[in-house]
């Protein structure tokens, strides 16, 4: 009985519930704050909650969202977490939610790729590579 549980434990992780599509982060100079983006696909019958982001070349990561501030400005905004209804699709992309990478510790440039890891309410720590990319003109909306 002991070794079916230790098999169930193994072959059900619970980060296989959440999927992460697409991650992709702005180029940024030393000094400055760029943008980390992805899709979350959440696949499990729970709601799960994106709670933590680290990414060792920036000195202050935060979870924001893009928000009206009227008068045509846009402003942007800590949010702390992202929910993820179950079995939806929640995507951090320009001009909505989004990851700022601040006080870079070195130049991020195009093409370079940097170890991320995305904490989870319910999936647990999941690390991720995103590579630099240029942002087009059509996707800047902050």
């Amino acid at each position: 009985m002991n070794l079916l549980l230790a098999l169930f434990m193994i072959f059900s992780n619970p980060s296989d519930k959440i999927k992460i599509v697409d991650p992709w982060m702005r180029v940024g100079a030393q000094g400055q704050a760029t943008g980390l983006f992805f899709k979350i696909e959440n696949n499990s019958d729970k709601a799960d909650t994106l709670y933590k982001v680290e990414f060792e070349p920036a000195g202050l990561v935060q979870i924001h969202e893009t928000y009206d501030a009227g008068n045509d400005m846009m402003g942007m905004r800590e949010v702390g977490n992202i929910i993820i209804p179950a079995k939806s699709t929640v995507e951090l992309k320009p001009g909505s939610y989004h990851v700022m990478l601040m006080k870079l510790k070195n130049d991020i440039k195009k093409g370079s790729v940097g170890n991320v890891t995305l904490f989870f309410k319910q999936a647990g720590k999941i690390m991720i590579k995103a590579e630099a990319k240029e942002m087009m003109p059509n996707q800047m909306k902050h």
